[in-house]
């Protein structure tokens, strides 16, 4: 049987163990937030971006015949929301979750995009996913300075 005396000499055996243990984990957490965070700002940027152009290709569809003959520039509805959706779908390494296309005015197109991007490292401490939004709004440009109306 063991002396009391030799228990009470080494009593924080162990406590380097754990200590590096919580490091570890720390370390990786750190890692994680590092490494997905600069993944959530490119995936928010990437958002913002590809709205932005599919609210300009939604704003190139305006009805020709009625700017000819009365020089007013309206936006065709369907085919302006039909185009921006055609961009959206046309990228090839993401999807959006949600998509709204609408009309603040006749000739301003405006998007909203949203998707859930996956996290990598942070999935170790139970953070599996993280939601990104974009919107943007377009107005047709026309005549030889590209002068709004």
């Amino acid at each position: 049987m063991r002396r009391l005396s030799t228990l009470r000499r080494d009593p924080e055996r162990g406590a380097i163990s754990a200590l590096v243990i919580v490091l570890i984990v720390m370390l990786f957490a750190v890692a994680g937030l590092i490494y997905d965070g600069g993944r959530a700002i490119n995936a928010r940027q990437q958002a913002f971006d590809d709205a932005e152009q599919a609210a300009r290709a939604g704003a190139d569809r305006i009805d020709m015949e009625l700017f000819r003959s009365q020089g007013v520039v309206q936006v065709q509805q369907a085919e302006a929301k039909q185009a921006a959706m055609n961009h959206l779908a046309g990228l090839p390494d993401r999807q959006y979750d949600e998509v709204a296309v609408s009309f603040p005015g006749e000739s301003t197109v405006r998007v909203e995009v949203a998707r859930t991007v996956p996290t990598g490292l942070l999935q170790m401490v139970f953070v599996n996913s993280f939601d990104v939004n974009g919107e943007a709004t377009a107005q047709p440009e026309v005549g030889i300075l590209g002068d709004e109306l």
